[in-house]
């Protein structure tokens, strides 16, 4: 699984000028087409949800300088440019535009040729990633865009780009219907990040199972502890994560929960859910529950998930090998570079800005 950041990415409040846009525009456009003609689709998702592949797609662009800015800025001018007529739909967006994502699929959903069973298995699908990267994975980023790429064929992409109050650095959030086995355990493509955290709570990884169904265990059949697991978290008002998991580490941005919506929690006790994707997926479950149930596991069975930022940091001078699959993707995006009916000039700058942030990275393709 490819879980490292490439570029940079700290927020970026530069204001792009019309002149630029058009031009990233133009490049954009002109080079998605040719990719869509002589691959398809459904193949363009997967380039989406490769965070090597996106980088890879701003730099040609030219937009690679905004830093974070660019994953909006490459969102809206997808969602632009391509249509259903062209076998593939953009959906979501910046800020409010990410909660449109159920309406426009009913929206594209006969156009692209979908099934009403398959319009809802996707609006499902957008809101679990959603759900995962903002209460399942607890890295103090909170989302502000969510873009899903949906094809014909019914293959989809999301990438979700989240930014750090304090710190002001981004991080974004790639996923593929084509990799996706589990929501609830190692289901990303790929989480690029600037920064490294020092305390996350992931209950997506592999070493958080036992948590996981812990956790279901505890709502279950440990109903009534519950509260005195709250008391005792409520006594310690002063207390984070890492001195809760008796972690070295003494730094944390997650503050123990001091409300719990005690309706919700009995209401899942009467009606529990079969697995920890069904709890997640329970309307109004959200950080402060996960963390809840995750503190009540530590407390009363010594079950402690995964403290680890998930997300992998490359430093610049550390050469990254793709991957076959990678290669072939990069491949693919010069081609439709080179098959691309852009103006000589604006071809030779994106294939000669290509092939300098390859050769920086020491990539091969």
């Amino acid at each position: 699984m490819y879980r490292a950041g490439i570029r940079e990415l700290e927020a970026s409040y530069k204001k792009l000028s019309s002149w630029y846009y058009k031009v990233a525009r133009s490049i954009t456009w002109s080079v998605i087409r040719a990719f869509i003609d002589n691959y398809s689709p459904s193949k363009f998702t997967r380039i989406l949800a490769s965070p090597l592949c996106f980088d890879l797609l701003t730099v040609a662009t030219g937009l690679d300088e905004l830093g974070s800015g660019s994953t909006t800025i490459i969102g809206a001018i997808l969602k632009d440019v391509l249509t259903p007529a062209d076998g593939i739909a953009i959906l979501g967006g910046k800020s409010l535009a990410r909660f449109d994502v159920p309406n426009e699929l009913d929206a594209v959903a006969t156009e692209l040729g979908l099934t009403s069973e398959e319009v809802e298995h996707l609006k499902y699908c957008s809101r679990m990633v959603a759900k995962v990267d903002e209460a399942a994975i607890q890295d103090g980023f909170h989302l502000y865009h969510h873009m899903m790429a949906v094809s014909y064929d019914g293959f989809w992409a999301v990438v979700q780009q989240g930014i750090n109050p304090i710190s002001c650095k981004a991080r974004r959030y790639h996923w593929f219907s084509g990799k996706v086995k589990s929501f609830v355990e190692e289901p990303h493509e790929g989480i690029v990040s600037q920064e490294k955290s020092k305390l996350v709570l992931d209950m997506t990884a592999k070493e958080s199972e036992e948590a996981r169904h812990a956790s279901i265990e505890l709502i279950v059949y440990d109903f009534k502890k519950l509260r005195h697991v709250y008391n005792v978290a409520k006594q310690r008002t002063q207390t984070n994560l890492s001195l809760w998991f008796d972690s070295p580490r003494i730094e944390s941005f997650v503050e123990l929960p001091l409300r719990i919506n005690w309706k919700l929690i009995k209401s899942i006790n009467s009606n529990p859910p079969a697995n920890y994707e069904g709890l997640l997926a329970i309307r109004g479950v959200g950080p402060e529950t996960v963390r809840f149930l995750a503190f009540g596991c530590r407390w009363l069975y010594d079950i402690v998930p995964s403290m680890n930022d998930p997300a992998v940091i490359l430093d610049e001078f550390t050469a990254y090998t793709p991957n076959k699959e990678e290669e072939r993707m990069i491949f693919e995006v010069i081609s439709a570079i080179e098959l691309s009916n852009l103006p000589v000039e604006l071809k030779n700058r994106a294939l000669h800005k290509v092939n300098a942030w390859l050769t920086q990275k020491e990539f091969s393709a």
